[in-house]
């Protein structure tokens, strides 16, 4: 399989400064995490634009909101190119807000046939009009999904089903959240959930429910136990809802698991911040999730 590894420096959704870093961390080592897979590209997207301010009377409260999207415009023009070549696009965020680029892409390319599997504590698919925080990546899915109110969140052609997302791992969330899920039917597993219920049952309830073509995987590390991988942004802000996340080795078993058993179109990894990570300790372990790429991939 030929990887295109692309770095999507951005922490202006979250305000945290850090996660922007995570791929300068990593660039180093690719070549030795992916040692199956032939890597073809390594880019890092960078900023066409000098407008970075916080706020903008016009966006309201949402913060950053001409950086962001700007990145994303930028990320999804490599992740296209990237599919048009026959290749797998590995992004390596940043924040959440970063992967808006990388679905709007896939489902473009796609004509829509694609599902996203969102391993992350959060929902973040709070609006434009109803976000608690204006932090956006609280907000990517409503974006790829169509359902904000903002003309300038109006990203992509085709529209996210939202029949077509797939959470796993959910513990931190507003009750709007959870209301718009639950009305839309959208399969999701919170995280107590998964732990009183066999991991493996629910994977295959998920693999089995997917009828798209194609499926995006996007990985947010605070999926993972903050015992075990504390180096997140939300961690910083400290606003999870409850304690709990998975086991590294489960989250490595519902990547591997997703991987072979799915037609994967591109995989996100977001939020890890390096710069709450003063051991290095937590980097290691970034590197070893990433790498589950690898093993799986033929």
């Amino acid at each position: 399989m030929n990887i295109e590894v692309i770095g999507m420096p951005m922490y202006y959704g979250c305000d945290v400064p850090g996660s922007d870093l995570a791929y300068d961390f990593v660039e180093k080592d690719l070549e030795k995490i992916f040692k199956k897979n032939k890597i073809i590209k390594k880019i890092k997207i960078k900023s066409t634009t000098d407008k970075k301010e916080k706020y903008n009377k016009k966006y309201g409260k949402l913060k950053y909101l001409d950086a962001i999207i700007n990145l994303n415009k930028n990320l999804y023009i490599e992740v296209k190119n990237s599919l048009e070549n026959n290749n797998l696009p590995i992004i390596i965020g940043g924040d959440h807000s970063g992967v808006i680029g990388s679905i709007c892409a896939d489902l473009d390319y796609y004509k829509g046939d694609v599902s996203v599997i969102w391993i992350d504590a959060h929902f973040d698919i709070h609006t434009d009009y109803d976000s608690p925080s204006g932090n956006i990546h609280g907000i990517p899915l409503s974006v790829c999904i169509g359902r904000c109110r903002n003309n300038y969140l109006n990203f992509g052609e085709i529209k996210l089903n939202p029949n077509n997302i797939f959470y796993l791992g959910i513990r931190s969330y507003e009750k709007e959240e959870e209301e718009y899920v639950r009305k839309q039917k959208i399969f999701y597993y919170k995280d107590n959930e998964i732990k009183n219920e066999n991991l493996d049952i629910i994977l295959n309830k998920l693999i089995n429910k997917i009828k798209t073509k194609k499926v995006h995987i996007s990985f947010d590390f605070d999926s993972i136990s903050n015992q075990e991988f504390p180096s997140v942004n939300v961690e910083y802000e400290g606003k999870y809802t409850s304690v709990g996340g998975f086991y590294l080795k489960d989250a490595k078993k519902i990547l591997k698991t997703l991987i072979e058993n799915l037609n994967i179109s591109s995989i996100d990894f977001v939020e890890y911040n390096p710069l709450l990570d003063t051991e290095k300790k937590d980097l290691k372990k970034f590197k070893d999730i990433i790498e589950v790429v690898d093993e799986v991939l033929k």
